[in-house]
Protein backbone atom coordinates (compact mmCIF):
# COMPACT_ATOMS: atom_id res chain seq x y z
CA UNK A 1 0.00 0.00 0.00
CA UNK A 2 1.24 3.46 -0.80
CA UNK A 3 1.04 6.08 1.89
CA UNK A 4 -0.52 9.54 1.41
CA UNK A 5 2.88 11.23 1.10
CA UNK A 6 3.84 9.06 -1.88
CA UNK A 7 0.48 9.69 -3.57
CA UNK A 8 0.92 13.46 -3.11
CA UNK A 9 4.41 13.27 -4.70
CA UNK A 10 3.04 11.39 -7.70
CA UNK A 11 0.27 13.94 -8.17
CA UNK A 12 2.75 16.84 -8.05
CA UNK A 13 4.97 15.22 -10.70
CA UNK A 14 2.00 14.54 -12.98
CA UNK A 15 0.85 18.15 -12.58
CA UNK A 16 4.28 19.55 -13.47
CA UNK A 17 4.58 17.30 -16.52
CA UNK A 18 1.16 18.40 -17.79
CA UNK A 19 1.64 22.08 -17.05
CA UNK A 20 5.25 22.48 -18.24
CA UNK A 21 5.92 20.02 -21.10
CA UNK A 22 8.07 22.58 -22.94
CA UNK A 23 10.23 23.12 -19.88
CA UNK A 24 10.76 19.38 -19.44
CA UNK A 25 11.72 18.92 -23.13
CA UNK A 26 13.81 22.09 -23.45
CA UNK A 27 17.25 21.70 -25.01
CA UNK A 28 20.10 24.24 -24.95
CA UNK A 29 20.10 26.43 -28.07
CA UNK A 30 23.04 25.83 -30.43
CA UNK A 31 25.78 28.42 -30.15
CA UNK A 32 25.76 31.02 -32.90
CA UNK A 33 28.96 31.67 -34.85
CA UNK A 34 30.86 34.73 -33.73
CA UNK A 35 30.92 36.06 -37.30
CA UNK A 36 29.54 35.11 -40.69
CA UNK A 37 31.34 36.35 -43.78
CA UNK A 38 31.41 36.23 -47.55
CA UNK A 39 34.19 37.08 -49.99
CA UNK A 40 34.51 39.00 -53.23
CA UNK A 41 37.16 38.57 -55.92
CA UNK A 42 36.97 40.29 -59.29
CA UNK A 43 39.12 37.79 -61.19
CA UNK A 44 40.23 34.19 -60.46
CA UNK A 45 43.08 34.27 -57.96
CA UNK A 46 46.54 33.21 -59.21
CA UNK A 47 46.82 30.72 -56.35
CA UNK A 48 45.83 27.12 -55.69
CA UNK A 49 42.96 26.35 -53.32
CA UNK A 50 42.62 28.95 -50.55
CA UNK A 51 41.71 28.08 -46.97
CA UNK A 52 40.66 30.20 -44.00
CA UNK A 53 41.62 29.46 -40.43
CA UNK A 54 38.94 28.96 -37.80
CA UNK A 55 40.69 28.20 -34.53
CA UNK A 56 42.84 25.14 -35.24
CA UNK A 57 40.94 24.19 -38.40
CA UNK A 58 41.68 25.21 -41.99
CA UNK A 59 38.54 25.27 -44.13
CA UNK A 60 38.29 25.68 -47.92
CA UNK A 61 36.88 28.77 -49.60
CA UNK A 62 35.12 28.89 -52.96
CA UNK A 63 35.01 32.10 -55.00
CA UNK A 64 32.68 33.33 -57.74
CA UNK A 65 34.51 36.15 -59.54
CA UNK A 66 32.46 39.34 -59.64
CA UNK A 67 29.94 38.02 -57.12
CA UNK A 68 29.63 37.43 -53.41
CA UNK A 69 30.70 33.99 -52.30
CA UNK A 70 28.51 31.83 -50.12
CA UNK A 71 28.40 32.69 -46.42
CA UNK A 72 30.98 31.06 -44.15
CA UNK A 73 31.08 30.87 -40.33
CA UNK A 74 34.06 32.09 -38.34
CA UNK A 75 33.71 30.92 -34.75
CA UNK A 76 37.17 31.74 -33.43
CA UNK A 77 39.66 34.53 -34.03
CA UNK A 78 39.74 38.30 -34.48
CA UNK A 79 41.12 38.21 -38.05
CA UNK A 80 40.39 36.49 -41.32
CA UNK A 81 43.53 34.56 -42.18
CA UNK A 82 43.87 33.07 -45.67
CA UNK A 83 46.36 30.30 -46.44
CA UNK A 84 47.40 27.85 -49.12
CA UNK A 85 48.37 24.25 -48.50
CA UNK A 86 52.01 23.25 -48.99
CA UNK A 87 54.34 20.38 -48.09
CA UNK A 88 56.93 21.11 -45.45
CA UNK A 89 60.53 19.95 -45.45
CA UNK A 90 59.51 16.76 -43.64
CA UNK A 91 56.75 16.03 -46.13
CA UNK A 92 53.97 17.06 -43.74
CA UNK A 93 51.19 19.38 -44.86
CA UNK A 94 51.58 23.00 -43.71
CA UNK A 95 49.44 26.06 -44.33
CA UNK A 96 51.20 29.17 -45.60
CA UNK A 97 49.62 32.55 -44.81
CA UNK A 98 48.79 34.52 -47.99
CA UNK A 99 46.40 37.22 -46.74
CA UNK A 100 44.99 38.66 -43.56
CA UNK A 101 42.50 41.31 -42.42
CA UNK A 102 40.95 42.20 -39.05
CA UNK A 103 37.28 41.80 -38.25
CA UNK A 104 35.18 44.88 -37.61
CA UNK A 105 34.34 44.91 -33.93
CA UNK A 106 30.71 44.51 -32.94
CA UNK A 107 29.37 43.07 -36.20
CA UNK A 108 28.25 39.53 -37.01
CA UNK A 109 28.37 39.87 -40.81
CA UNK A 110 31.45 40.79 -42.87
CA UNK A 111 32.34 41.09 -46.53
CA UNK A 112 36.00 40.69 -47.47
CA UNK A 113 37.30 42.07 -50.78
CA UNK A 114 40.34 40.07 -51.91
CA UNK A 115 42.81 41.24 -54.56
CA UNK A 116 46.17 39.80 -55.65
CA UNK A 117 49.21 42.03 -55.13
CA UNK A 118 51.48 41.83 -58.19
CA UNK A 119 55.19 41.36 -57.44
CA UNK A 120 54.51 41.58 -53.73
CA UNK A 121 57.38 41.24 -51.29
CA UNK A 122 54.86 40.60 -48.52
CA UNK A 123 51.61 38.65 -48.50
CA UNK A 124 50.39 37.96 -52.07
CA UNK A 125 46.74 38.80 -51.29
CA UNK A 126 45.37 42.16 -50.16
CA UNK A 127 42.28 41.63 -47.98
CA UNK A 128 39.92 44.45 -47.04
CA UNK A 129 36.96 43.81 -44.75
CA UNK A 130 33.78 45.88 -44.35
CA UNK A 131 30.80 45.58 -42.03
CA UNK A 132 28.11 43.92 -44.13
CA UNK A 133 25.26 44.01 -41.60
CA UNK A 134 21.89 45.23 -42.85
CA UNK A 135 21.79 47.73 -39.99
CA UNK A 136 24.69 49.71 -41.50
CA UNK A 137 24.06 48.89 -45.17
CA UNK A 138 20.28 48.43 -45.54
CA UNK A 139 18.24 47.68 -48.67
CA UNK A 140 17.48 50.75 -50.76
CA UNK A 141 20.95 52.23 -50.28
CA UNK A 142 24.19 52.55 -52.23
CA UNK A 143 27.57 52.16 -50.54
CA UNK A 144 30.42 54.08 -52.18
CA UNK A 145 34.00 52.98 -51.47
CA UNK A 146 36.82 55.29 -52.51
CA UNK A 147 39.88 53.16 -53.19
CA UNK A 148 41.62 56.02 -54.99
CA UNK A 149 44.20 58.33 -53.42
CA UNK A 150 42.17 61.51 -54.03
CA UNK A 151 39.17 63.08 -52.31
CA UNK A 152 36.02 62.86 -54.43
CA UNK A 153 32.54 64.33 -54.50
CA UNK A 154 29.60 61.98 -55.17
CA UNK A 155 26.32 63.28 -56.56
CA UNK A 156 23.57 60.67 -56.37
CA UNK A 157 19.97 60.33 -55.24
CA UNK A 158 19.55 64.10 -55.05
CA UNK A 159 22.41 64.31 -52.56
CA UNK A 160 26.00 65.49 -52.69
CA UNK A 161 28.50 63.55 -50.56
CA UNK A 162 32.15 64.34 -49.90
CA UNK A 163 34.14 61.11 -50.04
CA UNK A 164 37.76 61.37 -48.82
CA UNK A 165 40.37 58.90 -50.05
CA UNK A 166 40.05 55.41 -48.49
CA UNK A 167 36.65 56.26 -47.02
CA UNK A 168 33.17 54.73 -47.33
CA UNK A 169 29.77 56.41 -47.50
CA UNK A 170 26.25 54.98 -47.57
CA UNK A 171 23.60 56.98 -49.45
CA UNK A 172 19.87 56.27 -49.64
CA UNK A 173 18.77 56.01 -53.25
CA UNK A 174 15.18 57.25 -52.80
CA UNK A 175 14.30 55.01 -55.76
CA UNK A 176 10.64 54.49 -56.71
CA UNK A 177 8.85 51.35 -55.52
CA UNK A 178 9.42 49.50 -58.80
CA UNK A 179 12.97 50.84 -59.19
CA UNK A 180 14.43 53.32 -61.61
CA UNK A 181 17.61 54.81 -63.07
CA UNK A 182 19.19 57.67 -61.14
CA UNK A 183 21.98 60.06 -62.24
CA UNK A 184 25.39 59.31 -60.72
CA UNK A 185 28.28 61.75 -60.97
CA UNK A 186 31.84 61.64 -59.58
CA UNK A 187 33.66 64.96 -59.31
CA UNK A 188 37.21 65.66 -58.23
CA UNK A 189 38.07 68.06 -55.41
CA UNK A 190 37.92 71.01 -57.86
CA UNK A 191 34.42 70.13 -59.05
CA UNK A 192 35.50 68.69 -62.41
CA UNK A 193 33.36 65.77 -63.57
CA UNK A 194 35.49 62.62 -63.61
CA UNK A 195 32.77 60.04 -64.26
CA UNK A 196 29.02 59.99 -64.85
CA UNK A 197 26.36 57.43 -65.65
CA UNK A 198 22.93 56.31 -64.44
CA UNK A 199 22.51 53.64 -61.77
CA UNK A 200 19.47 51.46 -61.21
CA UNK A 201 18.13 51.77 -57.68
CA UNK A 202 15.38 49.72 -56.06
CA UNK A 203 13.98 49.47 -52.52
CA UNK A 204 14.96 45.79 -52.17
CA UNK A 205 18.49 46.18 -53.55
CA UNK A 206 21.72 47.36 -52.05
CA UNK A 207 24.57 48.30 -54.36
CA UNK A 208 28.27 48.63 -53.64
CA UNK A 209 30.19 51.03 -55.89
CA UNK A 210 33.97 50.60 -55.88
CA UNK A 211 35.91 53.61 -57.15
CA UNK A 212 39.55 53.03 -57.99
CA UNK A 213 42.28 55.23 -59.47
CA UNK A 214 42.46 55.60 -63.26
CA UNK A 215 44.86 53.44 -65.22
CA UNK A 216 46.66 56.62 -66.33
CA UNK A 217 46.59 60.22 -64.99
CA UNK A 218 44.35 61.45 -67.80
CA UNK A 219 41.97 58.48 -67.67
CA UNK A 220 38.62 57.91 -65.97
CA UNK A 221 38.35 56.32 -62.53
CA UNK A 222 37.84 52.57 -62.50
CA UNK A 223 34.31 51.95 -61.24
CA UNK A 224 32.92 48.51 -60.40
CA UNK A 225 29.54 47.49 -59.03
CA UNK A 226 28.26 44.73 -56.78
CA UNK A 227 24.50 44.27 -56.49
CA UNK A 228 22.60 42.29 -53.89
CA UNK A 229 18.82 41.85 -53.67
CA UNK A 230 17.41 41.47 -50.15
CA UNK A 231 14.05 39.61 -50.22
CA UNK A 232 11.21 41.36 -48.46
CA UNK A 233 10.07 39.80 -45.21
CA UNK A 234 6.60 38.24 -45.50
CA UNK A 235 3.88 40.26 -43.72
CA UNK A 236 3.18 39.11 -40.19
CA UNK A 237 -0.26 37.53 -39.69
CA UNK A 238 -2.78 39.74 -37.93
CA UNK A 239 -3.25 38.96 -34.29
CA UNK A 240 -6.44 37.07 -33.54
CA UNK A 241 -8.72 38.65 -30.92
Amino acid sequence: MCGPSFRRLVLVCVFLQAACPVFLRAQPAPAKPAVEFSCLVWEPLPLPAVYYRDGKSYLPLEFSPGNRSQIYPLKEGTDLELSVKELGADGAVVYKLVGKAPLVGGTRRMLFIIDPVPNSTGLPLRVFGVDDALAVFPPGTFRFLNFSTAALKIKFGGQTTNLPASEISVVKSNAPEKGGFLPFVIEDAKGKVAFETRLFGQPTGREMVFIGPPANPAGLPKVKFLTQIIPLEPPKPAATP
